[in-house]
């Protein structure tokens, strides 16, 4: 196979993982998000964009090893899809209708517990893999 042919291939196959975690993400934030109401001063999609920072930690954690279209269709396309920062900022925007400031702590919070849930997972990936390794 020629160099220009395996690049075409290798570029497909990255947009397609892309493409199929953008779509597996995007449905199950608007799957949970529907059936999540937004609880006081908090948004709608906090515990997805938290989860979603988890899981984005742990995939950063092992990306050393693991093919970089798991990475394509884990970080990139599901947690793009899961996380989604306009229907962060249209909650943000419907909190600051009735509170500025519970918009913006809001945004605070949402912000701060995303890096601490990324670093928590980005650890317990570590952690994981240290084990598996002295096993």
């Amino acid at each position: 196979m020629t160099q220009k042919r395996t690049h075409v291939r290798t570029t497909a196959l990255m947009f397609a993982a892309v493409f199929v975690g953008g779509a597996t993400g995007s449905l199950l934030r608007e799957l949970f998000s529907v059936n999540i109401p937004g609880a006081g001063w908090l948004t709608q999609t906090f515990g997805i964009n938290i989860v979603a920072c988890f899981v984005l930690g742990w995939l950063y954690s092992v990306r050393n090893r693991v093919h970089a279209h798991v990475l394509h269709l884990g970080a990139v396309g599901f947690c793009g899809g899961l996380s989604t920062f306009s229907s962060f900022v249209a909650d943000l925007e419907r909190l600051a209708m009735a509170n500025i400031w519970a918009a913006a702590s809001a945004a605070a919070l949402e912000i701060a517990a995303g890096l601490a849930a990324a670093i928590l997972g980005e650890a317990i990936g570590r952690r994981i893999h240290l084990q598996r390794a002295s096993k």
